[in-house]
């Protein structure tokens, strides 16, 4: 390997350990998403240029880092750990002999034996070329996976490929490619607009720049850390987007759960499901999406962070010492210039320490947290960090509600775990807009044989809340332990379960028109639709009314008595009102006052050589 080669990745290597960290350390956890994707490309530059322009030898610059470099890099005549023998600094001085060829001599050179530099240059191009071979051959297999997927005709700057093959929906650039018989409308919906942030925000550019930094820095773990942050930085940019977009909080999350727990994913990609998106990550990502906004304070942060960036330009500037002894050894008379002299130091004879201050040495203390045995339990008063545990004496009682999340069962599983307790969830099913829960199994128990719980659920026919309910179990090695109704509980838990009912109820009953609209279209199967609320149909028709240029809709209209007017195009599609069979004539029939929604939806099977053409039509009452 060439030694200014070797030399530059070590440089750069540094640096780029230096500034992920303080990326890491500082900002990852801020909401300043976009200033946080250009850090990082701040950091990709100072990793490539610092060691090759480094900054101006300025004086206030400290030598310290760049002379702990210097000392730490090997010179350029002496191998890798390795200490050179006199005979081998003989050899690099004496000038070679001149050997006569004769008649009976072989002509032919003889090759050189090959040093340990040249094995690490060897080793290193090596896996390089593995890595970027791979990364070849996944961009061939994209690039199939296009050829052979059925491409639609671009929507603002977007094309989408869609192919059986794929798992799970990703984009590359301005390809989205996806399989629409995996998902529902609203799941689909949601999907789009994560993919088409990453699209128009161009992640592609980031994902491709990172992985190009660790197939030529792939011996530098923290260029695999950097990959892992350009990740997590861009998929926090698209949550925040989507959710600012007037995306659902909560069903973006399940929908998020479902999409990661898909196996099989593609690398490198921007997309929901990307392979490193494992539970870990889905845990960071639902924490940024749930946390605030960083407060203005912040900013020091990235004050430090440019800091960091001097720091490195300290490290890789060439060490003064190190260039003078240079210039003077090939040009003498500049010794007396670049020879620094020592200042005589000034002599105080006001005071002589004569010993050392010793500093006071601080006690230790072991801190050691035990869980609450039962003795304890009953000598204190135990307090639950969820409002879905509490204690009474030495019982624990729980409590599922219809408004528990998940995270509250995670709360739930930690408190238990503090008194060596186990609860375990073996079934959690939500509403179609995932508001409240409408199917739950718990346990609670000593071990994993035996223990009490109880299982709620309600038919697919209806959407409906499960009804609050949960158990008890006293804390020890032995005790009992059984399951309980709300109205059975103690009072803090009956309040918690009146207040989620009521919440729960109140919300199906608010939804129960779009509850519909899901079961009657996914009722359907799979296939491509266009929703149509009241507010779009009425705005719409203002606009035609005050101007007779403007083109109608192809899909819905109002009369000039503000009916329903189904367009030419759809007036031989299949019609579904609320759910049953009717025709386009009944539908005519219905004043905007009592129209809620539309959906317009072409349904395929066999290969989407049959397909059909459907009308649903949703009122209010």
């Amino acid at each position: 390997m060439n030694y200014d080669l070797f030399l530059y990745l070590l440089k750069a290597g540094l640096v780029l350990a230096i500034l992920t960290v303080a990326y890491a350390w500082l900002v990852k956890r801020e909401t300043f998403l976009q200033v946080n994707r250009w850090l990082l490309w701040i950091n990709v530059a100072a990793t490539l240029l610092l060691p090759i322009i480094p900054m101006p030898d300025f004086e206030w610059m400290p030598d310290a880092p760049a002379k702990a470099v210097a000392e730490v890099i090997p010179s350029r005549q002496v191998l890798p750990n390795s200490t050179p023998s006199k005979k081998y600094e003989e050899l690099a001085v004496a000038p070679l002999p001149t050997i006569k060829s004769t008649a009976n001599q072989d002509n032919a050179p003889i090759a050189p034996a090959l040093t340990l530099w040249d094995w690490i240059g060897i080793v290193y191009g090596l896996v390089m070329g593995l890595l970027a071979l791979k990364l070849a051959i996944q961009l061939g297999t994209l690039w199939r996976l296009k050829r052979s997927g059925v491409n639609y005709e671009p929507e603002d700057g977007v094309q989408l490929v869609e192919s059986e093959k794929i798992t799970a929906p990703f984009s590359f650039f301005h390809w989205v490619f996806y399989n629409p018989t995996h998902h529902n409308d609203d799941e689909w919906a949601q999907i789009w607009a994560h993919e088409c942030i990453h699209v128009h925000q161009r992640h592609s550019i980031d994902m491709l720049t990172a992985e190009a930094l660790k197939i030529v820095f792939w011996f530098n773990p923290f260029a695999w850390w950097h990959q892992r942050l350009v990740q997590e930085t861009l998929e926090f940019i698209t949550d925040r987007a989507v959710l600012e977009s007037g995306v659902e909080k909560k069903s973006y999350q399940y929908h998020l759960l479902r999409s990661t727990l898909s196996a099989d994913k593609q690398a490198f990609t921007n997309n929901i499901n990307a392979s490193h998106f494992n539970k870990s990550f889905l845990k960071e990502r639902i924490e940024m999406m749930n946390k605030t906004k960083s407060k203005w304070l912040g900013v020091g942060k990235y004050g430090l962070f440019i800091g960091m960036l001097w720091l490195c330009a300290a490290f890789t500037k060439p060490y003064r010492a190190k260039v003078a002894a240079q210039l003077v050894e090939k040009v003498p008379e500049l010794k007396l210039v670049l020879t620094p002299k020592t200042a005589a130091k000034a002599v105080f004879n006001d005071f002589v320490l004569e010993q050392s201050l010793n500093k006071p040495v601080k006690d230790t203390a072991q801190i050691v947290v035990e869980t609450l045995t039962t003795v304890e339990a009953d000598t204190q008063k135990l307090v639950s960090a969820t409002k879905y545990i509490v204690y009474e004496g030495n019982v624990l009682h729980w409590l599922i509600t219809p408004k528990t999340t998940m995270e509250d069962l995670v709360e739930m599983k930690k408190e238990f775990a503090k008194r060596n307790l186990i609860f375990e969830v073996s079934e959690f099913k939500l509403d179609p807009l995932n508001l409240f829960i409408v199917g739950v199994a718990a346990r609670g128990s000593r071990s994993s044989r035996s223990g009490c719980g109880y299982r709620a659920s309600n038919s697919d026919e209806e959407v409906k809340p499960v009804s609050s309910s949960g158990g008890y179990i006293s804390i020890g090695e032995r005790g009992s332990c059984g399951t309980a109704d709300s109205k059975d509980m103690p009072m803090g838990l009956k309040e918690v379960a009146n207040q989620d009912d009521k919440i729960a109820e109140a919300e199906r009953k608010k939804n129960q028109v779009s509850y519909l609209e899901i079961k009657t279209s996914d009722g359907l199967g799979p296939g491509g639709s266009r929703s149509i609320t009241k507010e779009s149909l009425v705005n719409s028709a203002k606009v035609n009314s005050g101007n007779s240029l403007v083109k109608k809709s192809n899909y819905l209209n109002l009369s000039e008595t503000d009916l329903l007017s189904i367009a030419k195009p759809h007036r031989n599609d299949i019609v579904l009102l609320n759910g049953k069979p009717s025709t386009v004539e009944e539908v005519e029939k219905i004043h905007v006052n009592d129209f809620h929604s539309a959906i317009f939806k072409e349904t395929w099977s066999e290969g989407k050589l049959q397909r059909k053409h459907y009308i649903l039509i949703f009122t209010e009452n």
